[in-house]
């Protein structure tokens, strides 16, 4: 009797400690950002800042690289001379959202798709203020393809985003910290 009591308790023992092993691994799992989460560059190098949200995944444009070749002549003098901030949704087919900022302006509506690396979901496009039925694809752990599509998601057409390293992310708010530091201590004139 005493060595099945002592197995009993060994047993107890055993299945405590591996029930709080996985109750562990399970919140570490649930704590786990989604792999579609981070910062990715887009092909004309803005970048878009991709978290959880109540609709799914949504992606906010978070930094504002405008291309050569992309505007009109007057148009890229002027984009030249702006600050990211004084960027405005001014192409959007609502007139009525037209003076939105560019800055952390939500373009991405995403949920899980019926397969594990496909999120489905809504594109803004500010280039034509557009919104397109379309998915984004994890092709791999630093890469996704997004893809937007029209005529029922006939035709779709896609881009390549690569995520943004997070020493490098770590770099430029180190940078930015420093210049805004700097500045704080400057003497007013």
């Amino acid at each position: 009797m005493a060595s099945w009591h002592r197995s009993g308790h060994f047993l107890a023992l055993l299945v405590v400690m591996v029930s709080s092993l996985f109750a562990g691994t399970m919140s570490a799992l649930a704590q786990a950002p989604a792999p579609i989460e981070g910062v990715w560059r887009t092909a004309l190098k803005s970048e878009i800042t991709i978290m959880a949200c109540p609709e799914g995944f949504c992606g906010h444009l978070s930094r504002i690289v405008v291309p050569e070749g992309l505007l009109s002549g007057a148009e890229a003098e002027a984009a030249a001379a702006m600050a990211p901030e004084d960027f405005f949704d001014y192409r959007n087919e609502d007139p009525a959202l037209r003076d939105r900022p560019m800055l952390g302006l939500q373009i991405l509506t995403l949920w899980q798709g019926q397969q594990p690396y496909i999120y489905d979901g809504e594109i803004y496009n500010p280039e034509d203020g557009k919104t397109y039925t379309g998915y984004l694809e994890m092709t791999g752990p630093d890469v996704v393809r997004l893809n937007g599509c029209v005529l029922f998601n006939v035709v779709c057409r896609g881009e390549d985003w690569t995520r943004v390293p997070a020493e490098e992310l770590e770099a430029r708010a180190a940078a930015e910290a420093g210049t805004e530091a700097a500045e704080a201590a400057a003497p007013a004139q």
